[in-house]
């Protein structure tokens, strides 16, 4: 025997000995789903439980923003329906002489204030929307 016939009867008996399970279409479907939800897991990572800082503020924020709102809300109405309902400021109790302003005068001062603080109030309602942002990018 040669060393070459002894090198191939060894190598068959070496492939014989060694089993290797036929890999069919379940094999297949198993490493595409491992694949899929590896994909899943890092395309959509899973959101914490816990609420972090940045939403515990946000919550904040948002409540302050609805006080905010409605405290405006409120004024604007109080000033509309007094303007146009008649309603009347109360007087004051303290006892102390009131300064006559004119009710013209007092009705213009309240006209033009009001309209100073309704277009800053939408500027600055407007400032942090989309497009204020970009306005804001355009100059910066």
């Amino acid at each position: 025997m040669s060393r070459k016939d002894i090198e191939a009867r060894l190598d068959r008996s070496l492939v014989n000995q060694i089993q290797v399970p036929r890999l069919d279409r379940r094999f297949d479907a198993a490493v595409w789903a491992r694949i899929e939800a590896e994909e899943a897991r890092v395309t959509n990572p899973v959101v914490e439980l816990a609420p972090s800082y940045a939403v515990r503020a946000s919550r904040w924020i948002a409540l302050t923003n609805i006080v905010g709102i409605a405290t405006t809300l409120g004024v604007a109405l109080y000033f509309l329906l007094r303007t146009y309902g008649g309603i009347e400021l109360p007087v004051s109790e303290v006892g102390m002489p009131v300064p006559a302003i004119p009710d013209e005068m007092v009705a213009r001062i309240i006209g033009v204030l009001g309209q100073v603080l309704g277009v800053a109030a939408l500027a600055l309602g407007l400032s942090f929307t989309s497009l204020g942002r970009r306005v804001r990018a355009a100059f910066y």
